[in-house]
């Protein structure tokens, strides 16, 4: 069912947020991450009953269990993520069709339509998909360094949660003071990449045409961006690989520092120190997360602004007056036809006449009948179709000549003829509407299917008001 309701930009990312499928993920994403970091409580106290000589099997037990019972849940929220996407695109669907439902002021803008086809069937799925993915590995790294450090600090030392927590802080000004620099550089290479593209999309010419002249132009140009993409590329990569070094440095000193205080306090205590020995490594492996925990938590402003513009760039923008100023009236000529058995309160045009306004029109559909408007190409008689769906709403059924509009008689086997005529009949039986809209239906037919198509058109006529716009 789609949802017609219409919430503003910063909701349905809110939504996006906080559904019950993105929380449900969350939640179990906890729970794998918070049985994973108590494996490092129960190896400590392996070591320390291994060490005393006491039992250990029941801990061995539990350290195995702890780390093989984590992949369950994990595998739960897989599951999960993916159910959180699909429902993030249904969403989307739904913002889209909120928006622009109806809005027939926009229906004949092809470069609106591409711009906004693209982004319902490519873009904005894509951008939803990368923004749960980066929001799944944010979390993750989050959990995990917090959980494992957390788990360090219970089991061996209080001081290791205080030293990462000021590592952190430090990483992050650092992070923050040249963030500016970085996305300048990013930038760059960026463009860089996409002068090289360019090039690259002119090489099917200027390689096999075998021009000389061409050729050397495009090989001069090539050449010059692709050295300026290599080196700017370079740039990026070596301004990111000295950043993590530094943090890197930043994260391991206050915990370098515990380690030693550590080690001095418990030098005459094997149990300690064996147990230490042990979840050093890890230590260390979280010292490695902090960087792209770091890295992910300030990418959340650039998906952030990419949904925005998405969501923004599907909203509905109210063109009617626009439309109008399109439209050549005295150009535009309507006819009653004379063949459609009329009720006797009907009027009935004398002749051919002007327009002024698509109104004229919405004065003559409160009874069924059949008009037909005529004009020079140009003028403007598609879009005072469109002026008169606009009006009618759900009162007006509008039938483009090209169009994608789903009916149950559907069927690649037809012809065109064989499809109109079954599309006609389909609104004839199940259509419940006061007025159709008929733009340039006889365009691709031959003599003899306009006929028959006509005399149809005739008996819809006897019930409704059928207002269209002849090719011929």
């Amino acid at each position: 069912m789609i949802n017609s309701s219409n919430p503003t930009v910063d909701k349905q990312i809110i939504k996006l947020l906080t559904n019950r499928w993105g929380i449900s993920c969350f939640v179990i994403l906890l729970i794998a991450q918070t049985i994973e970091s108590s494996s490092t409580i129960w190896l400590v106290k392996l070591m320390q009953n291994i060490t005393k000589g006491e039992s250990f099997f029941l801990l061995l037990i539990l350290y195995l269990v702890s780390i093989a019972l984590a992949y369950i849940p994990q595998c739960i929220a897989y599951i999960i993520k993916i159910t959180w996407k699909q429902e993030a695109q249904r969403s989307f669907i739904n913002s889209f069709v909120s928006s622009n439902k109806s809005n027939i002021s926009e229906w004949s803008n092809k470069g609106l339509k591409e711009q906004k086809l693209a982004i319902l069937t490519s873009e904005g799925p894509a951008a939803l998909h990368a923004l749960i993915d980066y929001l799944w590995d944010l979390s993750t790294y989050v959990m995990s360094v917090f959980l494992n450090m957390l788990a360090l600090s219970i089991i061996l030392e209080p001081m290791f949660i205080v030293a990462y927590a000021v590592s952190v802080v430090c990483v992050f000004i650092v992070m923050k003071l040249k963030r500016r620099a970085q996305r300048q550089l990013t930038q760059k290479a960026l463009t860089a990449r996409i002068d090289l593209g360019q090039s690259l999309l002119a090489a099917w010419d200027n390689v096999l045409l075998g021009n000389e002249y061409n050729f050397n132009l495009w090989d001069e140009k090539t050449t010059q961006r692709l050295n300026r993409c290599m080196q700017r590329n370079v740039a990026l990569e070596r301004f990111d690989q000295i950043l993590a070094i530094s943090v890197s440095l930043i994260t391991s000193i206050p915990s370098l520092l515990v380690v030693m205080y550590f080690v001095i306090n418990h030098q005459n205590d094997p149990v300690e120190l064996s147990s230490f020995i042990v979840v050093l490594p890890m230590l260390f492996i979280i010292l490695s997360y902090t960087y792209q925990t770091l890295s992910l938590v300030f990418r959340w402003t650039m998906h952030r602004s990419k949904l925005t513009a998405i969501y923004k760039s599907i909203q509905a923008k109210d063109n009617a007056g626009s439309m109008e100023k399109k439209v050549k009236w005295p150009k535009i000529l309507v006819t009653e036809q004379s063949s459609v058995i009329a009720p006797a309160d009907h009027v009935s045009l004398p002749g051919p006449q002007s327009l002024h306004s698509h109104h004229d029109l919405i004065q003559k559909t409160s009874s069924p009948g059949r008009l037909t408007i005529r004009g020079d190409n140009g003028c403007g008689k598609s879009t005072t179709l469109m002026l008169v769906k606009k009006a009618l709403e759900r009162r007006a059924f509008f039938l483009p000549t090209h169009n994608q509009l789903s009916f149950e008689a559907e069927n690649n086997k037809y012809s065109t003829g064989e499809s109109l005529k079954n599309r006609f009949l389909e609104i004839l039986d199940k259509v419940n509407v006061d007025v159709l809209l008929l733009d340039e239906w006889d365009a691709n037919l031959d003599k003899e299917n306009q006929e028959k198509l006509s005399e149809l058109i005739d008996a819809l006529a006897l019930k409704k008001c059928v207002i269209e716009v002849r090719h011929r």
